[in-house]
């Protein structure tokens, strides 16, 4: 009977120790991205992973939560505006790095009317509305500053806040602001919504290339979008984010390829970073490069440069991961 009691607690123990094997899911790497062009070169990896599970994907909509769910280790790695994962690193609890640029350039300034603004130098004087979070503002002020203009940046009308890309699309589709700076894809996307809504008061053209006029005084694109990695996931499961930057890329390399523009469209509308197949191919198009995958020194050293023209605070060599 002893020996029967003891077999019973040996097998009940067994048991228990089996239970608290972590699951499949708490090893993999949990990804985030954002619904705009840092996450549009993913689209093809989040849908391939679809039907073998290797990763976990989280889509979304602003910054701020993937911020906090990466801060909160619900995340391993997120999407993230560039210089909001220098100020991220310089703040945060726990460290972090940076693992490649995933996008460059792709600020346009949008006018209402039919009059095409050519240069930022015709709007002294006047407002241009931007989002108040990720690169937007801060190219713009930038951009603003070096060329001695004076015009001034708003990120609030009505007394709200525009806080993310998306709060500037609301208020363009009825025709609320003047000018307006936003990134594609959501240029191709609320000039879509507009010509639904069939409100012949409310045209905007898209004027200018931020980029062109950043070029007037910087050798250097402007980064907009990185990776950015909880250090100490890192450092734990090296081989397996290296072999995720090797798919990321190939993911990026097909996106940005025009030869596969219909089924990259079709990619990202699966992936609900865009909504239509049609305004997908015409974002893809405008991108052009501007979708890229930038790691090891060359990422490196644009991104000191990108710093360095925005006189922010420079991370130390620490910040940038090399495979």
């Amino acid at each position: 009977m002893k020996k029967l009691i003891c077999l019973l607690l040996l097998i009940t123990l067994s048991l228990g120790l089996v239970c608290c094997v972590p699951s499949g899911d708490e090893t993999k790497l949990r990804i985030g991205y954002l619904t705009g062009p840092t996450g549009m070169g993913m689209a093809k990896l989040i849908s391939d992973d679809a039907e073998n599970g290797k990763y976990i994907f989280t889509k979304y909509a602003d910054t701020t939560a993937a911020k906090a769910d990466l801060a909160a280790g619900k995340v391993d790695i997120i999407c993230l505006p560039t210089n909001e994962a220098a100020m991220y690193y310089s703040t945060a609890a726990h460290p972090v790095k940076v693992l490649a640029i995933n996008c460059l350039n792709s600020l346009y300034l949008l006018s209402a009317g039919k009059e095409k603004v050519t240069s930022l130098s015709e709007l002294e004087g006047r407002t241009v509305y931007t989002c108040k979070n990720g690169t937007p503002r801060v190219i713009l002020e930038h951009i603003i500053s070096k060329l001695g203009l004076d015009i001034t940046v708003s990120y609030e009308i009505n007394g709200k806040e525009l806080v993310k890309p998306q709060d500037v699309s609301t208020y363009l589709t009825t025709g609320e602001l003047p000018y307006a700076v936003i990134p594609e894809p959501l240029v191709t996307s609320t000039l879509l919504t507009i010509a639904k809504n069939a409100d012949e008061s409310v045209v905007y053209t898209v004027d200018i290339d931020l980029a062109d006029e950043w070029a007037d005084f910087c050798d250097t694109p402007i980064a907009m979008g990185c990776l950015l990695a909880n250090a100490d996931m890192l450092t734990k499961n090296k081989a397996t984010v290296d072999s995720f930057l090797s798919e990321y890329k190939a993911s990026v390399d097909y996106i940005a390829n025009p030869d596969n523009l219909d089924s990259a469209a079709n990619y990202i509308v699966e992936t609900g970073i865009m909504a239509a197949v049609p305004a997908a191919k015409k974002a893809l198009q405008n991108l052009g490069s501007s979708i890229c995958y930038i790691d090891g020194a060359d990422m490196k050293n644009t991104l000191v440069a990108f710093y360095s023209a925005l006189k922010m605070t420079q991370p130390v060599d620490d910040f940038y991961y090399e495979k």
